[in-house]
């Protein structure tokens, strides 16, 4: 599963930023990013462009290597993936899952 909306919470708290002020960036209202981080509401493809332009990054990328299972990527992406994830876990820290979700 893909935790997008949790992802892109984790992203701003780690930025710092409140969620009035990401919302005026990415010219949402508050509500609307209220709804995409506790997965209400998914983010269009725009909003996705928007969130890349704000911080460099890509919320699916960042989700995948928060989230996802490199045991499942074929072979020769494995390696490559891992370290990605590495990357981006420290760049923003590891992200807690919500009780009774796996990883995987």
């Amino acid at each position: 599963m893909i935790h997008i909306g949790r992802t892109a919470r984790h992203v701003r708290e780690r930025k710092g930023w409140s969620q009035k002020a990401t919302a005026e960036a990415l010219g949402i209202s508050q509500v609307h990013l209220s709804n995409v981080e506790n997965n209400m509401s998914i983010p269009s493809a725009a909003l996705l462009a928007r969130y890349r332009e704000l911080w460099g990054v890509d919320l699916y990328v960042v989700a995948w290597c928060l989230f996802g299972d490199a045991s499942q990527l074929p072979e020769p992406v494995r390696g490559p993936m891992i370290q990605l994830a590495k990357a981006w876990k420290q760049e923003l820290g590891d992200l807690a899952l919500p009780e009774g979700i796996s990883p995987e």
